[in-house]
């Protein structure tokens, strides 16, 4: 197969902010993974040159750097000019191009899907999307020919240190969430509006032991007031529990990158139910779902009862589960991978390459 020259566009508000995908592909250069790698902050060089601009640098560099491969990661703002992307999609070297997105979207009044999204989804040869269901009959209706599921995974680049087994408990449970809030009245995504009703019945049960850190809490006496991305480490080695609930429950799949990210670090999480995301972490092995807040109450009473050293081998136990099957870069192989064939689909003719799966627990 042959070794692409890949071109990477990260969505960042400040250059180098992807620094997973940023260090997981310079290693892949450095490894022979890759022929060659060229980075472009597209978000950045749009808001400060325009939209339009930004395409047109898109082009140049991708002509002038022989792009086999193009990765468009997000685009939620600006717009994005398509006479422009069909240059891009007709250059001689016929790049395979794919895009990624990883937010949920709702509908035309809770979240619409950004018209600069839909606009690039006509010219990439597949689309990686982090949930399917309707997320992936809407795409397709709008002009996208492949969308193939590519779920959030554990961040080992920013959270990759060793597991703490000995703990000094100060909670009994944590939960890291921020309140989701609309301009728009009465729109609200369906885990937004669980998330108050989880939060009192956990704190009416857990009291003083459940903490509680995210932006918007302030109603709650167990809110613990917002928490720096990269401190979230020290709330869950300090929590005996871990519980969350995502904010578009009704995605086939769906859930952020916080459930990879909290059970690598050895802590049993307890989860909102997405359909089909026990496909990927096992209910009772991996993970722990819940459809109700009593639900998620009682789960988390039955893993507090557990005896301590029980609880924390299942917690290892996924743990390292995650940690070797739903890395950031075992994502990036998979997206890798099906850029090569569709590579070889436009030049050799080859057949296009089927969605690879490696992430479904067998």
């Amino acid at each position: 197969m042959k070794k692409l020259r890949l071109l990477y566009l990260p969505v960042e508000s400040v250059e180098g902010d992807q620094r997973a995908r940023r260090k997981i592909f310079a290693d892949m250069l450095s490894e022979g993974r890759l022929e060659a790698l060229e980075i472009f902050s597209y978000r950045i060089f749009g808001r400060e040159h325009g939209w339009d601009a930004m395409a047109e640098k898109v082009y140049e560099i991708a002509k002038d750097f022989g792009a086999d491969a193009i990765y468009w990661h997000g685009l939620w703002t600006g717009h994005l000019n398509e006479k422009i992307m069909a240059r891009i999609r007709d250059l001689p070297s016929k790049p395979a191009i794919c895009n990624e997105n990883g937010d949920p979207f709702g509908n035309f009044w809770v979240v619409p899907y950004p018209k600069c999204l839909l606009s690039l989804i006509k010219y990439t040869d597949v689309c990686f999307n982090s949930g399917l269901g309707r997320v992936a009959e809407y795409l397709k209706r709008h002009g996208a020919r492949h969308v193939y599921l590519l779920p959030h995974g554990y961040d080992e680049v920013s959270f990759g240190e060793p597991i703490k087994t000995e703990r000094d408990y100060q909670n009994d449970l944590v939960m890291i969430a921020n309140q989701w809030k609309s301009r728009r009245p009465f729109a609200s995504a369906p885990g937004a509006k669980e998330r108050p009703k989880l939060i009192a019945a956990l704190q009416e049960e857990f009291g003083d032991k459940f903490a509680l850190y995210g932006k918007g809490w302030e109603k709650f006496q167990c809110g613990r007031g917002p928490i720096d991305f990269f401190k979230q480490v020290e709330a869950y080695n300090a929590s005996k529990v871990a519980i969350g609930i995502p904010q578009f429950s009704d995605i086939e799949y769906y859930d952020s990158n916080r459930p990879f990210n909290t059970i690598a670090m050895g802590i049993p999480y307890v989860s909102g139910y997405s359909p089909k995301f026990d496909e990927i972490l096992k209910d009772g092995v991996h993970c722990h779902y819940f459809k109700t807040p009593n639900q998620a109450v009682d789960k988390v009473k039955w893993l507090l009862s557990m005896p301590e050293q029980q609880r924390l081998e299942m917690a290892l136990s996924a743990a390292e589960y995650v940690r070797k099957h739903h890395t950031q870069r075992s994502r990036m192989e998979i997206l890798l991978s099906t850029l090569e064939g569709i590579w070889a689909y436009k030049h050799y003719n080859s057949p296009f390459p089927e969605e690879i799966k490696t992430f479904i627990a067998q």
